[in-house]
């Protein structure tokens, strides 16, 4: 189960990349267009602003399952490595709550935008379709935490 998640989370990582790359290469030949012949490329900024919203989604697994989220451990950072055992449990229980919480209501939206067939202003992109990727990457990531499956965190003094 471990292998699935883990591969699955990367795989979404990798996709959540693509978009990203893809977005930097919009964002780069629009400033040139504009630039150049004064016409940027038509929705650039909607392009953006749907492409890094799906984009965070898809880390979001990654990140759970390398424990690379923000931690903040000013209070227990002399405590033993039993109430850290134990506080990490319950930041996972946490974590998997809020996540399937954010999926749910996630899995509403893309229904109600898709329903409402609600487009994007200038290139009339169907808005449920940026928003539909990060059903599964929370239910994912959901799972990621639930089990608990992480790696170690790496000692960089971050």
């Amino acid at each position: 189960m471990r292998r699935a998640l883990a591969a699955a989370a990367s795989v979404f990582a990798l996709a959540g990349g693509v978009i990203v790359a893809l977005v930097a290469g919009v964002t780069v030949l629009s400033v040139v267009g504009r630039w150049l012949i004064a016409t940027p490329i038509p929705g650039d900024v909607e392009l953006m602003q749907l492409g890094t919203a799906s984009a965070l989604a898809l880390f979001l697994p990654y990140c759970q399952l390398h424990g690379r989220h923000l931690i903040v451990d000013i209070f227990t950072v002399r405590s033993g490595a039993a109430l850290h055992r134990r506080l990490d449990a319950v930041a996972h229980l946490v974590a998997a709550a809020v996540l399937m919480l954010l999926a749910a209501r996630a899995a509403v939206g893309v229904a109600s935008l898709r329903a409402a067939t609600e487009t994007s202003m200038v290139l009339g992109v169907p808005l449920w379709l940026a928003y539909a990727p990060m059903v599964p990457a929370l239910v994912l990531a959901a799972l990621i935490a639930l089990l608990g499956i992480r790696s170690a965190p790496a000692e960089d003094g971050a």
